[in-house]
């Protein structure tokens, strides 16, 4: 049961994996005396904060967290919670130093706009202005250009991930610090896989790009224009993405499982490589809402509000999805009808979290060193509350909460039958059956009781044996929407109510015979220091009928469904992240696949 739970959490993760210069005058950061004052809270005792997070700590299994609230004006409250080391018994500051997976992209998103206000970055210009030895396969066949903006808001076309050497393992690469230039390699082999604008697919390569194109700007190294253009302004002296720069006794240890995991290199370090502290974020994001609200942070008031506003909203695969430039523009249950952006950061079993409002002029941030649920959104309840806590006591009691979870409903006949059927999701082949007259879904490898809900959503649920209910804390946090995206049936899986993910309804397609003969057992040519997948196989689904590929990460099969487009060419079926990618046949009979080249056993 333990082993469904934790390959439940690390596949919701992964669907996720949600789950990074002028002079000073014009920027504002924090002063010494800001740093080291508390500003009370407006009405709510600060006691009934910490009270909520020891709760959220003891009930997902957090070991360390730090938070800081903060305003255009200055840090609020900062505090630290837990441990950082449990072995030497290292208390969990609010200078502890941690990192903050993809909240990285949020640094990396600023340093870009400082070029653009500085006229050395045009953001509707190709990348290929910029880099341009960018030749993405597929390219040729697209009469639109892939930009600068496309990069920041993950709605390029290009494939989601390219995870052949995306961990570079815990010792130094020999090319450290500069391993994200292998994107440039890695997606022009990985390449097109849809349309730009055709919807969103959270791509780390992208932000790669984006770091290259800081660093040629600038002329050196991404890790110091990051510090010229954005740290060295704000007074962040804590925080860099090189994780060497870290000293000695100031880095949190992660927690997967209760074992300790320290933190390994990656390539895409502008997306995802930002070790920082909870002051040293107070100081970035005061100064976004200083811009925001004045025109006298980092940024310029128009850039900033060009930042938060909806850069998506004519991708009608979006739904309701709405993304600005790199920050999340959401609806939380707890503060419901607020203007919120934000963004999360997981790099297991590290989390982070960044919700700022700011029309109310108040943004938090919240890191864990590890948490059990679904990453960085199992942080919501803990940094919703504390921007309730610093609100007027009548601008708090003016934002809604929303109800509890709408009543269960029987599901009508007509819409059951709709529904039946298989899907293509970013988890695997999803299926939903009918079973003893209830609705049941196949997905995370488990068949799993669906609910479905007055307000027309479907909620899951697990019985051990099919005849124990078990609670699990996870299920509380995710729903599923049931809206058609290109007029095809779509189970739109959310968390906390935000879109993450569509699963669209699929047929099983004619099988080109070449690919037929492909199916078998298959290992990659090229070894990896810290492989994400560690089997790979080819074959026909007996029940459905789709050829499938399989891959297994974890210790977890996923399975997903395949589209032979030609003799050499088959492609992931579905749309979103890690779908729609392309299986093409290689020299020497060989299989690319998301840079990995494959071969049969």
């Amino acid at each position: 049961m333990k082993l469904f739970i934790r390959a439940l959490i690390i596949l919701v993760i992964i669907s996720l994996l949600v789950l990074v210069f002028i002079t000073l005058a014009g920027c504002t950061s924090l002063s010494e005396e800001q740093e080291g004052s508390v500003i009370p809270p407006t009405h709510r005792s600060i006691g009934t904060l910490t009270d909520t997070i020891h709760k959220e700590m003891k009930a997902k299994n957090i070991t360390g967290i730090s938070i800081s609230v903060m305003n255009s004006e200055g840090l609020l409250w900062a505090d630290g919670f837990g441990l950082a080391d449990k072995k030497h018994k290292v208390a969990f500051t609010r200078d502890t130093v941690s990192n903050v997976g993809s909240v990285s992209k949020l640094i990396t998103s600023a340093a870009i706009m400082r070029l653009v206000e500085m006229g050395q970055v045009d953001l509707d210009e190709p990348v290929s202005t910029y880099i341009p030895e960018f030749r993405p396969v597929g390219a040729e066949h697209s009469s639109t250009p892939i930009t600068v903006r496309m990069l920041l808001n993950h709605e390029s076309g290009l494939e989601s991930d390219a995870f052949q050497d995306f961990f570079l393992g815990y010792d130094r690469p020999d090319d450290f610090p500069v391993p994200y230039r292998k994107a440039i390699d890695a997606v022009n082999r990985s390449g097109i896989v849809r349309d730009p604008y055709e919807i969103f697919s959270y791509c780390n390569l992208g932000y790669s790009l984006l770091g290259i194109i800081i660093e040629r700007a600038m002329g050196e190294n991404f890790q110091q224009s990051a510090k010229e253009l954005v740290f060295d302004p704000l007074g962040m002296d804590d925080s860099s993405f090189n994780i060497d720069d870290i000293p000695e006794g100031r880095m949190a240890m992660g927690y997967l499982q209760g074992k300790p995991k320290e933190l390994p290199y990656i390539r895409d370090m502008p997306a995802g490589s930002l070790n920082s502290t909870a002051t040293d974020m107070g100081k970035f994001l005061q100064s976004m809402l200083a811009s925001y609200t004045t025109g006298e942070g980092l940024l310029s008031r128009q850039t900033v509000h060009e930042i938060f506003s909806p850069s998506n909203i004519d991708v009608a695969a979006d739904l309701d999805f709405k993304i600005g430039l790199t920050w999340w523009i959401v609806d939380l249950k707890d503060l419901s009808g607020e203007f919120i952006v934000g963004h999360g950061g997981d790099l297991p079993p590290y989390h982070a979290l960044v919700i700022m409002l700011p029309d109310r002029d108040i943004s938090v941030f919240a890191m864990v060193n590890s948490v059990e649920g679904v990453g960085s959104f199992s942080l919501a309840k803990i940094v919703t509350e504390a921007v309730r806590t610093f609100l007027d006591e009548e601008v708090e009691q003016s934002i809604a909460k929303k109800s509890d979870q709408s009543p269960i409903i029987e599901i009508p006949a007509s819409l059951k039958a709709y529904l039946i059927g298989y899907y293509a999701s970013p988890v695997g082949l999803s299926q939903i059956k009918e079973s003893g007259g209830k609705l049941k879904i196949f997905t995370f490898n488990k068949w799993l009781d669906a609910y479905y809900h007055e307000d027309h959503s479907l909620t899951l649920g697990y019985k051990l044996f099919g005849i124990f209910p078990i609670h699990m804390p996870v299920f509380d946090e995710i729903s599923i929407s049931l809206e058609d995206i290109n007029d095809a049936p779509a189970i739109n899986l959310r968390i906390q109510d935000i879109l993450i993910s569509p699963a669209v309804k699929i047929e099983p397609t004619p099988i080109d015979p070449n690919w037929i003969a492909r199916i078998g057992n298959y290992e990659p040519v090229e070894t990896e220091v810290m492989p994400q997948y560690t089997d790979f196989t080819i074959d026909i689904d007996k029940e459905s009928g789709f050829l499938c590929l399989n891959l297994k990460s974890e210790g977890e099969w996923s399975r997903f469904p395949l589209q032979t487009i030609n003799t050499t060419t088959a492609q992931v079926m579905g749309i979103g992240r890690s779908l729609g990618g392309y299986l093409r046949i290689a020299e020497e009979s060989t299989i690319s696949f998301q840079n990995f080249t494959l071969r049969k056993k």
